[in-house]
């Protein structure tokens, strides 16, 4: 998962943003874990409600699924 959210805070703004402030408080290895934690709180909410990821791009999700529809 810690590997997971090193991508993500460079692909994501929120868990980016979410990154830097920890990174000033703990530094960057504490906020590394706090985003994966963050991340598996968040995919948490997701299968319980059912719901897709709200903080998405909706450019590149479109066009991820039209390439998925397309296989």
């Amino acid at each position: 998962m810690v590997e997971a959210a090193r991508v993500a805070v460079n692909h994501d703004d929120r868990l980016g943003s979410f990154y830097e402030r920890v990174k000033l408080r703990r530094g960057g290895q504490k906020a590394i874990v706090a985003v994966a934690c963050k991340m598996l709180k968040i995919i948490w909410t997701m299968l319980t409600r059912n719901e897709p990821y709200e903080s998405r791009n909706q450019r590149r999700y479109d066009k991820k699924l039209n390439s998925v529809a397309k296989q």
